[in-house]
């Protein structure tokens, strides 16, 4: 992928030079040249930035090519791109620029191997073979095909391809129905897709796993944005409770913990922190465990993976008429904001939201601390707590309260109000509110009334932490991954 020329493409349209691309995005002026030249590819956080800086979406510096529901594109063979996937495969996507497709064509060298992958997903396969001998086992059933032969089956049957020649070539064709990229309506959305896409695979540790969780792990292997998923728990309970969606034995690293009765939750947590201390996964995902026991692993003293800030929960939305991605916290986990009329509890809150915010692609995230009104009020303490809170120094985000919910959002309304040269007013991409039931009721009322789409994300370990509920849909349990996914990779770049 040209992504290089093709943000060099997007800065001409937009007649944008470096310097204020640099501004814009905050990358250092060398990162961006060095990403220009193509010496450096950038983070997938930094395509968000530039992105935004630009005016675009990540398929435009991908494929120069902006995601459209219906559209006609050609690939000359000169424009095909090389696809790593797996060792005995070597692949060359024969549409890469039709952004959002459900079927995935493929140019495909097959080479011979004693242990084939098995692989297991929705959909359906078809195999063209222009040369070579290949075998194709679908459930346990083998078939061979020649020069000419042509194969198509049911992809969510467990199957393996390898050639009987050292290499074959082979057309393949991939259909997916249930391409996550179709199911968000939101563009800035479908960008944080794009962006999980574009990482280094991750690995996930799913403490105790339900069908519910694992389903939400399996689209993300699916969908090319998670490698392994380590399950942890009983033998017996994880067949039990997975039976319909053990479906990537493959891609699942079981790491069994005995039936201990009053032990058993615990001793699963502190078996998948330990996980993540190791390094063998970059994401720790709640099953079916009390959230007591999960988080008290999590937080151990000795032996968690705390970072000393207060866990918080972020929530991602984009919603309708504002052209940017809204951060709300705290909608979950803290129940006021100055437990105490402690105003330095506050402080991790704020800080783990603009940690979000900027791995997200928000350069530069402005900070609204929500309140009834923008006037300070012995009445209303939280508002003079909130008042002292912009007065500090914050290096990285603007930060402003109080402000009413109107004037965080929308321009028309600060304008109505008279309110100048306020750096949040407006514009604010976070919002943080004082209490969690205010949190809570913007969060369902955006849900639930408006339809807008949700990522959440829990900050305060050296891991994104996901929670997930049987009522989130299946889109949010993905945008949670993805959103988790591109947070990792931001905090090891650090």
């Amino acid at each position: 992928m040209d992504i290089n020329k093709n943000i060099l493409s997007v800065m001409k349209e937009k007649n944008m030079d470096t310097e204020t691309l640099s501004k814009l995005t905050k990358l250092n002026k060398n990162t961006i040249n060095d990403i220009l030249d193509g010496k450096i590819e950038p983070l997938a956080s930094d395509m968000l930035k530039i992105a935004n800086a630009l005016s675009t979406d990540i398929a435009k510096l991908l494929y120069q090519k902006q995601f459209e529901e219906k559209k006609a594109i050609k690939t000359s063979k000169n424009e095909r791109v090389r696809v790593k996937r797996r060792d005995n495969f070597k692949y060359e996507s024969l549409a890469p620029y039709y952004t959002g497709k459900h079927i995935e064509p493929f140019a495909l060298e097959v080479y011979k191997t004693d242990s084939p992958d098995l692989s297991q997903h929705e959909g359906e396969e078809f195999h063209y073979v222009l040369n070579g001998k290949i075998k194709i086992v679908v459930n346990g059933e083998e078939f061979i095909l020649e020069n000419g032969d042509s194969m198509y089956f049911d992809s969510s049957l467990p199957h393996s391809v390898t050639s009987l020649t050292d290499k074959s070539r082979v057309i393949a064709a991939i259909y997916n129905p249930g391409s996550m990229i179709h199911s968000t309506k939101s563009r800035k959305m479908r960008d944080l897709i794009q962006a999980a896409k574009l990482l280094d695979k991750k690995n996930i540790v799913l403490i105790s796993p339900d069908d519910t969780s694992l389903g939400a792990a399996n689209k993300a292997i699916e969908e090319n944005i998670v490698t392994n998923v380590y399950l942890v728990g009983s033998k017996e309970k994880i067949d039990l409770m997975c039976k319909n969606t053990l479906i990537h034995k493959n891609r699942y690293v079981f790491e069994y913990v005995e039936n201990m009765d009053d032990n058993y939750e615990m001793e699963c947590a502190k078996k998948g922190v330990e996980i993540i201390r190791k390094k063998k996964a970059q994401m720790i995902m709640k099953g079916k465990i009390n959230t007591a026991n999960f988080i008290k692993a999590i937080l151990d003293k000795k032996d968690g993976i705390s970072t000393k800030r207060r866990l918080s929960l972020v929530s991602i939305f984009e919603l309708p008429n504002l052209n940017r991605l809204i951060f709300l916290t705290d909608a979950g986990i803290n129940p006021e904001l100055f437990p105490g009329d402690d105003i330095n509890a506050s402080i991790d809150i704020i800080k783990n939201a603009i940690d979000v915010a900027k791995s997200l692609g928000v350069a530069k995230p402005r900070v609204a601390l929500l309140d009834a009104n923008e006037m300070p009020s012995n009445k209303i303490p939280t508002t003079i707590y909130e008042k002292e809170i912009s007065q500090m120094d914050w290096k990285d985000a603007s930060v402003y309260g109080p402000l009413s919910y109107d004037l965080a959002l929308y321009e028309d309304a600060v304008k109505k109000k008279g309110i100048k040269n306020n750096p949040v007013a407006g514009k604010a991409d976070i919002l943080v509110v004082p209490h969690i039931e205010g949190g809570n009721f913007l969060y369902k009322a955006w849900v639930m009334t408006m339809g807008a789409e949700v990522a959440n994300i829990v900050l305060g370990a050296k891991a994104p932490i996901i929670l997930t509920s049987r009522s989130d849909s299946d889109l949010t349990k993905f945008l949670t991954i993805c959103s988790s996914a591109i947070y990792s990779d931001y905090i090891e770049s650090k």
